[in-house]
């Protein structure tokens, strides 16, 4: 349960950070530990466009947590939105990308429920609080997607490249919880220490 990060002591069934504040998502899913080799990875395949890094991941999700994701009842996954700068400024964003990937190979919808409509500060570098205020208003309800909908998925998945503190995955379940989605999970690539 919880943010999804390694815990030494067996005894515990959450971090520290989820101990004190639990996650607004059920529970995260991470593939790997943001250590150095995943950082190099990830900055390659967000900055320098390094797409074809996808199936890799995709493969990697898939074969950690898919059947995980599917007997707690997701049907859809949703990617953390970035904002129409960052989208210009990169070509693309990657946790679409993952998303479009993941879904096709679980057999889920892919839906982009969530818009970013003010671009924020990257949030590495801030501290918890200040993660909290840059995403403040940030990100809403996409209605366009959502009526679309004959209806809601009743179970979804965020899906991002990593989870720190937290902070954008808690923004994004509370938007889509406050919209009537009942049951949130994330999925990431990769778990951070902060």
């Amino acid at each position: 349960m919880g943010c999804g990060k390694e815990i030494a002591d067996d005894t515990k069934e959450y971090c520290l950070r989820c101990e004190t504040k639990r996650p607004s998502v059920i529970r995260n899913f991470a593939v790997w530990q943001y250590d150095k080799a995943m950082k190099k990875s990830i900055a390659a395949f967000k900055y320098d466009g390094r797409k074809e890094y996808v199936d890799f991941y995709v493969r990697h999700m898939a074969q950690c947590f898919g059947k995980m994701l599917l007997r707690c009842g997701v049907t859809a996954l949703v990617p953390v939105p970035i904002s129409s700068k960052r989208r210009r400024y990169r070509g693309f964003n990657q946790a679409e990308l993952l998303t479009e990937g993941l879904a096709k190979k679980l057999g889920l919808a892919s839906l982009r429920l969530l818009v970013r409509v003010k671009n924020t500060l990257p949030q590495s570098g801030l501290n918890p609080a200040e993660r909290k205020e840059n995403l403040s208003g940030a990100i809403i309800w996409n209605l366009r997607e959502a009526g679309a909908l004959k209806e809601l998925p009743a179970a979804v998945a965020i899906v991002d490249d990593i989870y720190t503190t937290g902070s954008t995955m808690s923004v994004c379940a509370e938007v889509l919880k406050e919209n009537g989605i009942p049951k949130v999970y994330g999925i990431c690539l990769c778990i951070g220490n902060g």
